[in-house]
């Protein structure tokens, strides 16, 4: 019941015992009335806090209990501290029973404080959430597995490859197949965030087409179409041919029960769009809504929210959307800073639009280093009084802040000046002991090494924030290496890694004679291509090139029709041949990484992927070398790594490896483990991750035009990008209102270009204001004119320009206007503003002039030297002996013969993999080419929740059964994932313990075993073996339905495989027989006859053999019957 006169936000917040009551602008938006309220928060205001305060105040004054309240932002770290504060909040007004009593006398609200649980997740997480609850409205699967960019990007690969339509257009450009999967992915995604439908796409492309055939040719054209109307025309024919694409990935991912992120987040939207159910029950379950940096949401989200919470559909609904339309940088992914303008009519009140408060006291930023932010918004935003948000002020009180800015002759400069100043920093907080608290903000990743190599040679701690996944972790990447070289012996990178990094420490004459052994074991003929050498020197130069690349377009062509791979550095590793190429320490080191490598092989390869990487982690130390360095981070990477291996949800070591590198292309690496971040060192990361952090000092860096300089990218000139509906309407764009002929709309065109260039430079300016407002006492900001790999000049970024007019001159400690002075002494006298402390000396003194020659030409002195280690290394290896040189020909004639029938045949050849499952004998059976495409291109998928529902059942049965797992079921890996479904569940072990079965004593449950099948080895579990008085009988318990005449030919293969297992293993004699139960319908079906031993090898064989292998298997004989028993 809500309180007829609420208690005042200050008084509460005094009672509460809170150090800071909140402002009087806090206070406005803590205590203003239920409804739907839009709170414009500029940078550093507190927004946070005074979500908090509000969802106190109004469940304090019992407008809402706590579980009515649903908190959303972006991140699940954003979302902890959220809910954490609105817990902690709730929490301590509890426990305050006085005032908790003094608020309701009923004792009402003392009931709902005796639980308190909020539910404060990220948006992604809330669209999921729905899916599974009313998925099959759309329909979608409810169950659908949520899958990762890696995952995604080889389904995506996959319907590519099988796509038989064509993607040419008038152009005639045919792109590669990485172009169109990237192509396809991201006008997926772009579809998917703004709910836009293949057929509404398709139509706008036809239209564009159309309109343009139209017009008439201009009065002076030459052509029909202009070099740039042909670009864009074929822009659009490259979007309507990629839409078949679109939907068929779409039908793939719903075939394998699958979903992405953005697909999430756009079915979650239709949902709450299309079916006013869902809102309903969503606004009877929350009465309270907090939605966190508004400004980033996409249409999508937009969509969502508005059609669950807003239309006016429940005006009593307190709806709070906070955010900052100059933090609106995430323009790039979806988002719209518009959709912040839009929430007032979007949630409209009873009485009409939504309020709007602001809070615009930065508790964080110094008044100097505001008067630079403010300038930005200033420009961005305007002047006048209906901006968007108000410029920012200093909270009373403020300390002074300081302001330094530079904008130096070459980049070298920049960078030295920034890290001597972060070393005066830091030197002066160490002896000042003093917390240090810094970091350096790049525009993009590859900017961060050369400040981390300024910092390491000044002796200052530093940490580059998200630069690095998990797989590049040094010891992660050492790991993953050495598993490559036990499988892999021919990946020379992974080998390289290993031998000649710390773990082995190989010096270069040892590892060229590794490479020559490499070269001697592939069978090349030394002697012989010197010969060639000298032949090719007698010929002349001109005729001596037409061989070397006739030489190379044939060397390319046979490694491309190679079957077989190439012996690397691991296979001269295991064959080291002559010792005399060694040194003696190398010797020692390369039979002891073989001798582990070998122990590996043997003992390790046949294990569960989590434990052969255990055991390489043991085997080479890895672990214990990591925890000898003595830092935090300690072997919390080597952890998370062993948590991906063992979620993995394939067997097949080659197949993680293909993962992992998938992983390395699109997801960064994988995310490394939590390592907590140490403030004693500066922390380098870009403008666009330091969104929401704060230092003591930040600098700004490489702020100059060309670094800031935004990329117009529309759908007129890339693929990925939807049309707008605004394009061509004269109503906005007068321009095209006098379009003519195609030379007009061309112009008009190039007009709305540059138009949608100002809207995307504006958003660059806003990323520009977000990192400058990072700082909470000082602030550098600096640029270069010239950089690295840029052969053109960069004036400086007009918003870093204009900020010199807003500080002193004392603060400008050097900017070069461009004027050579005609000395390297690297400043500039049109400038004046040369400071102590700068680059260019001490006052008073000229910097040493640098010379240098150019072209450099000149070998250094150690490459001199390491060339000539090379070559005497070179010179001392032992010649070929007549029979080895014999042996090697013969070898390298047979391969030569193999591989061009290979090239001839129709087929690609697939080998039968050497470990296979019970499950891959019947998908062998059921579809070779399938199972070979499979085996080819390995892809992999988590289990889905039919795979989920077994297994649960199975560890029900286990304990039915008094064999009990090691782990209970909510202790299993993956038990936070989506529930199985209990009311199936519950039908299953129902229907079992009312079978036979049940009252049966098994002898064995989840037997293991190992069945040689030809040149593969079978390995899996039995579910469950019972002894007969005339012999043993296995069952397979299915909780699935039966499959059909067809498909149930195949599966019985999976009894064949257990019946031989059990056979050996039992070695008693005694009959064997298989059986399947249909836990569903209390089913047993027994077949009558199955393949022996060696008609499951002959199909195995077939099947390797070639595509025959299926009509073979099926001409055995063997007629399937069953008998059915209830």
């Amino acid at each position: 019941m809500p309180n007829p006169n609420p208690m005042s936000p200050v008084l509460l917040s005094r009672y509460l015992g809170q150090q800071y009551p909140p402002t009087e602008q806090q206070a406005d938006v803590i205590g203003a009335d239920p409804g739907p309220l839009l709170v414009v928060a500029g940078a550093g205001a507190g927004k946070t806090e005074t979500m908090a305060a509000r969802v106190v105040w109004l469940v304090a004054n019992g407008f809402a209990r706590p579980d009515e309240v649903l908190g959303l932002t972006f991140t699940r770290k954003a979302a902890q501290e959220m809910g954490k504060r609105i817990r902690d909040r709730l929490g301590a007004l509890a426990q305050n029973t006085e005032l908790v009593r003094r608020l309701d006398p009923s004792g009402e609200l003392a009931k709902h404080l005796q639980v308190i649980a909020p539910t404060v997740s990220t948006y992604d997480s809330y669209a999921g959430e729905l899916i599974r609850e009313y998925g099959l409205l759309v329909p979608v699967e409810p169950d659908a597995r949520l899958i990762t960019d890696a995952e995604l990007h080889a389904i995506a690969t996959d319907v590519v490859v099988n796509y038989s339509g064509g993607l040419l257009t008038q152009l005639g450009s045919n792109p590669s197949l990485a172009t169109v999967v990237e192509d396809l992915l991201a006008l997926t995604t772009s579809m998917g965030n703004e709910l836009a439908a293949p057929g509404w796409v398709r139509e706008h492309a036809h239209d564009f087409l159309a309109e343009t055939e139209s017009y008439p040719t201009g009065p002076r054209a030459r052509v029909e179409f202009t070099k740039v109307l042909t670009r864009w025309r074929s822009k659009q024919e490259e979007r309507a041919n990629l839409l078949p694409l679109v939907e068929e990935l779409g039908a793939e991912l719903r075939r394998r029960g699958v979903v992405t992120f953005n697909e999430q987040m756009s079915v979650a939207a239709q949902l709450a769009r299309d079916h006013r159910v869902v809102g309903a029950s969503q606004r009877s379950r929350f009465r309270v809504v907090m939605l966190d940096e508004y400004q980033d949401t996409s249409h999508a989200q937009r969509v969502l929210l508005r059609s669950l919470f807003g239309n006016g559909a429940d005006t009593e609904l307190t709806v709070t959307a906070v955010g900052d339309p100059m933090q609106a940088i995430y323009g790039w992914r979806g988002a719209t800073a518009a959709n912040l303008e839009a929430f007032v009519k979007d949630f409209p009140t009873a009485d009409g639009t939504a309020p709007k408060k602001q809070l615009t006291t930065s508790w964080r930023n110094p008044p100097e280093v505001l008067a630079l932010a403010n300038g930005v918004s200033d420009a961005v935003l305007g002047t006048g009084k209906n901006r968007a948000v108000a410029p920012l002020s200093a909270r009373p009180g403020a300390d002074a802040g300081d302001v330094t800015l530079g904008f130096f002759p070459d980049q070298e400069r920049e960078i030295d000046f920034v890290a001597d100043r972060l070393a005066q920093e830091h030197r002066a907080a160490q002896e000042g002991g003093l917390a240090f608290s810094a970091a350096a903000l790049v525009r993009k990743n590859r900017h961060s090494p050369l400040l981390a190599a300024a910092l390491e040679a000044r002796g200052v701690p530093y940490e580059i924030v998200g630069l690095a996944g998990l797989l590049d972790v040094p010891e992660v990447a050492d790991t993953v290496a050495i598993a490559t070289m036990l499988v892999r012996p021919e990946d020379t990178a992974a080998a390289l890694r290993i031998l000649g990094g710390p773990a082995v420490g190989l010096g270069l004459a040892d590892l060229n004679a590794l490479a020559s052994r490499a070269k001697n074991l592939r069978g090349s003929n030394s002697a012989h291509e010197a010969a060639e050498e000298e032949a090719d020197a007698a010929a002349g130069a001109e005729e001596h090139l037409h061989e070397q690349l006739a030489e190379l377009v044939a060397r390319a062509a046979e490694i491309s029709a190679r079957t077989d791979k190439p012996e690397g550095l691991t296979d001269a590793l295991a064959d080291l041949g002559e010792p005399e190429r060694y040194s003696e320490e190398g010797l020692v080191r390369m039979r002891d990484t073989a001798a582990k490598l070998r122990w590996l092989r043997t003992h390790s390869l046949g294990k569960r992927l989590s434990d052969l990487f255990a055991d390489i982690i043991h085997v080479f130390g890895i672990r214990t070398e990591v925890l000898a360095r003595g830092s935090a981070t300690g072997a919390v990477h080597l952890d998370r790594l062993l948590e991906e291996v063992a979620a993995y949800p394939g067997a097949s070591l080659d197949g993680l490896l293909d993962f992992f590198d998938l992983a390395r292309a699109f997801e960064d690496g994988l995310t490394p483990g939590a390592v907590a971040v140490k403030e004693d060192r500066v922390q380098i990361l870009t403008a666009h991750k330091a969104k929401g952090l704060e230092w003591d000092t930040v600098a700004v860096l490489h702020a100059d035009a060309e670094t800031y300089k935004a990329k117009t990218e529309t759908f007129l000139t890339f693929t990925r990008y939807l049309p707008t509906d605004t394009f061509g309407d004269p109503d906005i764009y007068p321009v095209f209102a006098e379009v003519e002929n195609r030379t007009d709309f061309e112009k008009a065109g190039k007009a709305w270009l540059k138009e949608v260039a100002g809207d995307l430079a504006e958003e660059t300016a806003r990323l520009f204001y977000v990192a400058v407002t990072r700082a909470a006492k000082q602030l550098i900001v600096t640029g270069s004119r010239r950089r690295d790999g840029a052969a053109k000049e960069a004036e400086p970024y007009s918003h870093f320009a204009a900020m010199r007019e807003r500080v002193p001159e004392s603060s400008v400690v050097v900017w070069d206007d461009g004027v050579d002075t005609g000395a390297d002494t690297g400043t500039s006298t049109n400038s004046g503003t040369t400071q102590p402390g700068n680059e260019a000396g001490a006052p008073g003194q000229a910097a040493a002039p640098e010379t240098g020659r150019w072209p450099h030409y000149a070998p250094a002195g150690q490459d001199l030297a390491a060339a000539a280690t090379v070559r005497a290394a070179m010179d001392k290896l032992p010649d070929y002996t007549d029979g080895e040189l014999f042996a090697l020909w013969e070898r390298d004639a047979t391969a030569l013969i193999e591989e061009h029938e290979a090239a001839q045949a129709a087929d690609v050849a697939v080998v039968m993999p050497g470990e296979l499952t019970a499950s891959d004998v019947v998908a062998l059976k059921a579809d070779p080419q399938q199972f070979a495409r499979r085996a080819r291109r390995p892809v992999p998928f988590k289990p889905n929740t039919y795979a989920k529902r077994g297994t649960a059942f199975h560890e029900w049965l286990e304990q039915f059964y008094g064999a009990r797992p090691l782990l209970t079921e909510d202790e299993l890996p993956g038990s936070d994932d989506a529930e199985v479904d209990r009311t199936t569940l519950e039908r299953l072990q129902r229907n079992f313990e009312a079978s036979e079965w049940a009252n049966r004593t098994p002898a064995f449950v989840e037997h293991p075993f190992e069945l040689a099948l030809g040149n593969s080895v079978v390995r899996g579990r039995m579910d469950a073996v019972f002894a007969d008085e005339d012999g043993w009988v296995v069952v397979d318990w299915k909780t699935g339905e039966k499959p059909g005449r067809d498909a149930m030919e195949s599966a019985q293969l999976q009894l064949a495989v257990y019946r031989e297992a059990w056979r050996r293993i039992a070695n008693d004699g005694k009959p064997v027989r298989a059986v399947f139960f249909y836990v569903r319908t209390g089913e047993t079906f027994a077949p009558h006859a199955l393949p022996d031993l060696a008609q499951l090898e002959t199909m195995l064989g077939s099947a390797a053999a070639g595509p025959a292998a299926d009509a073979g298997l099926q001409g055995d004989g063997t007629e399937m019957e069953s008998e059915e028993r209830p």
